[in-house]
């Protein structure tokens, strides 16, 4: 089977991941018959779209209707819509196109990986937080002997608008758990997958620096400068469990993530949470 992992800053997905994050829509697909092309659309609701931890307060629910193209020879090209879910303030924000390509090393796929590059087309006084990229390089490997457990180890350049570039890593381990398959069919059932995430890398932010002086006190006054900080540093940490329903072509899905932040101006763990749709021709 194929998985192109399709990135956004979920995730944030992550996004998905999440958050990059990395959100990961599943493009699973199996190789029968002489059909090389697939088809993958999909809808997803995201309730809180992040940025390897990091949450822009101005952020509203977003809804993510998505469309990729997937060969059997690994490569894929992903289109996928961003609509700001906000009551009557509702609107289309933008959409971004990933082509990429999926590999493995040995023939039961148990070591493999995807690069990919991601162009984002999203109005710049959008709220949502992928507003701020132009573009993505992404990059991953993943090791899963024995079908045990999975270790993701990825990498992603990332173009900045108006900022300077970043670099996010992440250490993912996660499990495939299979709760009933249906006897006539093992690819159809239920089946959920635990997933731990680490990310580390760069986040262009803004540190106010006050200062007084002799005069500025007297009149009760401050002076205050900002400056721009960057460093490569611990960003978040994520939890979380995929639950889905398999039926032919057709996937639901359910994921709740617990995000704990550790990049600078965050604070607190926070709660987030997918639903999502997929079909594939």
């Amino acid at each position: 089977m194929y998985k192109p992992n399709l990135l956004l800053a979920l995730w944030a997905l992550p996004l998905f991941s999440l958050g990059q994050q990395q959100l990961q829509p599943d493009t699973a697909i199996k190789k029968t018959g002489p059909q090389s092309l697939f088809v993958n659309t999909g809808l997803i609701c995201l309730s809180n779209l992040t940025y390897a931890g990091r949450r822009d307060p101005t952020s509203v629910p977003v809804l993510l209707p998505t469309v990729s193209l997937i060969s059997t020879k690994g490569f894929f090209l992903s289109a996928i819509g961003y609509f700001d879910v906000n009551g009557q303030s509702s609107k289309a924000e933008g959409m971004s196109i990933t082509p990429g390509y999926v590999f493995s090393f040995d023939k039961n796929k148990q070591y493999g990986g995807a690069i990919s590059a991601t162009k984002y087309f999203i109005t710049d006084n959008s709220p949502i937080i992928l507003s701020t990229f132009n573009a993505t390089i992404d990059g991953q490997l993943h090791f899963n002997p024995q079908d045990i457990v999975k270790l993701t180890v990825a990498g992603s350049y990332r173009f900045g608008k108006n900022s300077p570039n970043d670099i996010i890593n992440d250490v993912e381990l996660s499990k495939e758990v299979w709760l009933y398959k249906y006897p006539r069919n093992p690819n159809n059932g239920i089946k959920i997958i635990p997933d731990l995430m680490l990310y580390a890398g760069t986040q262009s932010f803004a540190v106010a620096d006050t200062t007084s002086s002799l005069v500025g006190s007297l009149l009760g006054k401050q002076t205050v400068t900002t400056q721009e900080s960057r460093k490569y540093e611990l960003l978040a940490f994520s939890a979380s469990m995929q639950f889905i329903y398999a039926i032919k072509t057709w996937q639901v899905n359910f994921t709740p993530y617990i995000i704990q932040p550790y990049n600078s101006g965050q604070s607190g763990s926070y709660f987030l949470y997918t639903v999502g749709v997929n079909v594939t021709f």
